[in-house]
């Protein structure tokens, strides 16, 4: 391990206990500048794919070892991310995106200096079971195979105010991958919690368990164990505002929750105006975002 790579995982255990030692940097254009070491990896999802609804169709993504003063080096750092942009091509549907603790508010401001925006939240929770919460004439129950259409609409409304809000991209052919999407996970065992009023759904939250393995996205974003999580939560936009969301996601702890559980863990938006005050409230707390910039953004 380099000085400068001891120096950043004392630096990340003291910024917060959940965050585990930082990998290796992983593979890519490498990039230095002011004592910091970087990597810069270039994505491309393929023209109808799933991920197209949740990104641009290119990303380029900064992996960074930061020296002591960690602000100067980042900075430092997209000044020459910055020149690299200059002389590649500037693709429409693009996007630069650098992940980090979310507490290292000296590498936030340099990270905003720089014109970068908050895009994505990780967010996290201790173990516990859920805090029982019911709503008047409101079921929540598993749901079935039955369910399939609703599911669907319900994610596709999600999606839709995403896209004003935050990552989503309401592409040709979205809700054809959504309910493909959502015919999968209910093939292999995902897990759906439907909430009804007089048999009509008025809402959803998927979740399920994950532990991190080397190579998968959570490798390196949080310590090793079984997690509980919870994907996409929606309420129709006529039932919100009157705790079904909350019912929702009590149900969903409490059937996630086990002994060994080291935590919960959801994605969030924090530009939306409804997801970060609800996802704190239920006991969530922020350990990575993900900050984007567009390359024509970058250049201005």
């Amino acid at each position: 391990m380099t000085s400068t790579a001891g120096q950043q995982r004392a630096r990340f255990a003291a910024l917060d206990p959940l965050l585990p030692p930082p990998p290796p940097l992983p593979p890519g254009d490498p990039v230095e500048a002011g004592g910091a070491a970087g990597t810069i990896a270039h994505v491309r999802f393929a023209s109808g794919s799933w991920q197209r609804l949740w990104s641009p169709a290119r990303l380029q993504i900064l992996s960074a070892i930061l020296p002591l003063d960690a602000g100067a080096g980042m900075s430092a750092l997209l000044s020459a991310w910055r020149e690299r942009i200059a002389l590649a091509d500037t693709a429409p549907d693009s996007s630069c995106t650098v992940t980090w603790p979310s507490r290292d508010v000296v590498v936030a401001r340099a990270l905003l200096d720089h014109g970068l925006a908050p895009q994505l939240a990780l967010a996290v929770r201790a173990p516990a079971k859920g805090a029982a919460h019911t709503v008047s004439g409101v079921t929540v129950r598993d749901s079935t195979h039955g369910d399939l259409e609703e599911i669907t609409d319900l994610r596709f409304e999600e999606l839709r105010y995403t896209s004003f809000v935050g990552h989503g991209v309401v592409r040709p052919g979205a809700k054809a991958l959504l309910a493909e999407e959502v015919r999968r996970g209910l093939h292999f065992g995902g897990r759906v919690w439907i909430a009804e009023e007089e048999g009509v759904t008025v809402g959803m939250v998927t979740g399920g368990k994950r532990s991190p393995v080397s190579g998968d996205a959570l490798a390196g974003r949080l310590p090793p164990g079984e997690w509980g999580y919870l994907g996409t939560l929606a309420v129709t936009a006529a039932a919100r505002s009157r705790g079904i969301g909350r019912a929702l996601t009590a149900v969903a702890h409490d059937e996630l929750f086990s002994p060994s559980l080291r935590g919960t863990f959801v994605s969030y938006n924090p530009t939306n105006p409804l997801s970060p005050v609800f996802w704190h409230r239920q006991g969530y707390r922020p350990l990575w975002t993900t900050w984007a910039v567009s390359p024509a953004a970058a250049l201005r």
